[in-house]
């Protein structure tokens, strides 16, 4: 028998900045997310969780690149994922897409208006998990009122708000949070400026709490 060699390079997806995208981790907790799936169809016997195993263990089986003839760079053609809410790799690559959006945003906001930006983190206590749904819709009407206060309205231009939940496992509670990136106008490092107590005075009162 003849031998065959076989020449192959194993392929590196990285970043413009050299990092590394971790697909083959995030395709390691998707896989781990079927498996709970499959564990809750097999305690409760509701065919919907298996359905959701099997999108999940299906999601990104195979990635298709193609080099871009003005870069040299490979790029993403074709692949098929599962859009499953709580798929770890569909949730990676929404927030790509979501800081690509966002960073042709932030450059139009600036040649339009030169506006300053600071981000904002906005908390509550934490919750048990039966709390946690209506925390969260009591902090979204909450946010809406914090906007339209005078106080914010006339220093603030927009926008962008991300719904973070965190758990404290050894209390089994979770911790619902905001982080937002306001663009500002230029007055508001000066007349305008609102101190974080402030901030926390508005937040206070836009959610009606006692503490």
């Amino acid at each position: 028998m003849n031998s065959v060699e076989h020449n192959y390079n194993i392929l590196e997806d990285k970043t413009a900045t050299g990092k590394k995208r971790d697909w083959k981790g995030k395709k390691r907790r998707t896989n781990l997310m079927a498996e709970h799936y499959e564990a809750l169809q097999n305690k409760t016997g509701i065919p919907y969780y298996g359905k959701k195993a099997e999108k999940l263990c299906s999601c990104a089986e195979c990635l298709s690149f193609k080099r871009d003839p003005e870069t040299g760079k490979l790029k993403l053609y074709q692949a098929q994922f599962c859009k499953v809410r709580l798929c770890p790799m569909c949730a990676w690559r929404r927030s790509l897409k979501i800081a690509y959006h966002n960073k042709l945003i932030v450059e139009e906001a600036n040649r339009q208006y030169g506006c300053g930006w600071i981000f904002l983190t906005l908390t509550v206590r934490n919750v048990k998990g039966d709390s946690l749904k209506p925390s969260i819709s009591d902090m979204m009407k909450g946010f809406n009122r914090l906007m339209k206060y005078k106080r914010v309205d006339t220093a603030v231009l927009g926008y962008f708000r991300a719904l973070e939940i965190t758990k404290n496992h050894e209390e089994d509670t979770y911790h619902p949070h905001f982080h937002v990136l306001l663009p500002v106008k230029k007055s508001y490092f000066g007349k305008n400026y609102i101190k974080q107590t402030e901030w926390t005075s508005l937040w206070k009162k836009a959610m009606k709490l006692d503490y």
